[in-house]
């Protein structure tokens, strides 16, 4: 490889990082909001994080879409229902993610075309449009009324407990 690819490869490395994996999110940053349900998008996780640290696991079960894609032994799996999810609740939301959640804020809220996110993508959530449905993004009503929930919990990382949670 050329000299100036090398640099041109490690100044990308460097660089997109950053920026995507910035502990600020781009729903709160005071300008423009990513999506125009930002708020919406903060006030769910703000309910589901109340939910995760009470430890109310049937109101976090109400509040996953299914089926909800997640890794059980270290292989992706669709949960299928609320049932599931609670028989595989402490594998599901392993250390990584409760630190994930528990750690996050407003602030943490991140969104873009495929949905919102918290940390480094260990949750994603979004309104979630009914299957039969023709959604016209271009209705008054679009950005408020479908509602959220988390579509994905990707765990499995190396880190565990958090600060004692």
């Amino acid at each position: 490889m050329a000299p100036w690819s090398v640099r041109f490869v490690a100044m990308v490395l460097l660089a997109v990082p950053a920026k995507l994996c910035s502990a600020e999110g781009n729903c709160a940053t005071g300008g423009k909001p990513a999506r125009p349900d930002c708020a919406r998008a903060i006030a769910f996780f703000s309910e589901f994080q109340t939910a995760f640290r009470d430890n109310d696991r049937k109101k976090v079960a109400s509040l996953v879409e299914y089926p909800m894609l997640t890794s059980l032994r270290g292989k992706r799996v669709n949960i299928r229902g609320a049932a599931e999810l609670l028989s595989h609740y402490d594998e599901i939301f392993d250390g990584g993610v409760r630190c994930a959640i528990l750690g996050a804020s407003a602030k943490s809220v991140w969104g873009n075309w495929q949905g919102f996110m918290i940390g480094n993508g260990e949750i994603w959530f979004d309104g979630i449009i009914p299957q039969r449905e023709k959604p016209d993004s271009n209705s008054p009503d679009f950005w408020t009324k479908y509602p959220f929930k988390v579509k994905t919990v990707n765990n499995g990382s190396a880190t565990g407990p958090c600060d004692g949670k």
